[in-house]
């Protein structure tokens, strides 16, 4: 059964309507089914995409309209992790021998110990090893 870790990029594809949206959408299974026990993988929702994603809310529509919209999320079928100690140490590994930001190491520490694939759209994620993903059409400007 094949495991998901959604990146902040990838909830901002479906909050944005960008290319790529369907595809978080289906593995998500937010539209259509909502039961978890119906669908054929997990997903999983890092703490600290979750955060990344409300400080950017916050920013740019404010507290209300960014509550509204962390309140969506959290009725997905998804499993929010919160901070271990095995994954806080996976994380400072990833931190300690790559270029990726702090918040990004830990996303990334959370797909490869759980062995899922990081659904994304941060071309930074290319360069980590070991690691899954599922790479969503990357911006190009």
């Amino acid at each position: 059964m094949p495991s998901y870790v959604l990146d902040t990029s990838a909830l901002l594809t479906v909050l944005n309507d960008e290319e790529g949206a369907d595809t978080v959408l289906r593995i998500v299974a937010v539209k259509g089914q909502k039961k978890q026990s119906s669908r054929n993988s997990t997903v999983h929702l890092p703490f600290m995409a979750l955060m990344e994603l409300h400080y950017l809310l916050i920013r740019k529509n404010g507290q209300a309209e960014a509550q509204k919209v962390i309140r969506m999320i959290k009725v997905w079928p998804v499993q929010l992790n919160e901070s271990t100690r095995l994954w806080r140490e996976e994380a400072a590994r990833i931190k300690a021998t790559t270029r990726l930001s702090v918040a990004d190491a830990w996303i990334c520490g959370l797909a490869r110990l759980l062995d899922a694939q990081l659904v994304h759209k941060d071309p930074e994620y290319d360069t980590v090893k070991n690691l899954a993903s599922l790479r969503l059409p990357y911006k190009t400007r």
